[in-house]
């Protein structure tokens, strides 16, 4: 007489009585066409040089104030917070191995900001840019 409580052991090349087989463990399970495996360490301290070595650039480049056209520096600046922005996002953040509809969504996101943010940097231009 059982109660229900007692446990079934099941061998290693048995299957369980409910006729499914076990799932695969995680090193058997297929990757996904358009997924990447993750960068390794190298791979991350080579993106953190770049940026330690873009961060110095614009900080460089901030101290040109006098000796260039101020147009120019906001250029030149925007221009490498933009690629320091775009390398954090793709390797930081994952980004690159993300599912293409989540980068699509993400980058079109983005893209609206810097439309968005143009438009408002026009509408102030007679304050902000000098000629």
């Amino acid at each position: 007489m059982t109660d229900g409580t007692d446990l079934v052991t099941i061998e290693p090349d048995e299957t369980p009585a409910t006729g499914r087989e076990l799932e695969p463990a995680a090193e058997q399970l297929p990757v996904a066409a358009d997924e990447h495996a993750h960068p390794g360490p190298r791979q991350y301290v080579l993106i953190a040089i770049v940026l330690v070595i873009l961060t110095a650039f614009e900080v460089a480049t901030s101290y040109l104030e006098g000796h260039v056209n101020s147009n120019l520096l906001i250029i030149a600046l925007a221009a490498m917070a933009a690629v320091k922005f775009i390398l954090v996002a793709a390797w930081y953040m994952h980004m690159k191995q993300d599912n293409r509809f989540f980068r699509r969504a993400f980058t079109g996101g983005i893209i609206l900001a810097f439309f968005v943010y143009g438009i408002v940097l026009l509408g102030f231009s007679s304050t902000v840019l000098k000629s």
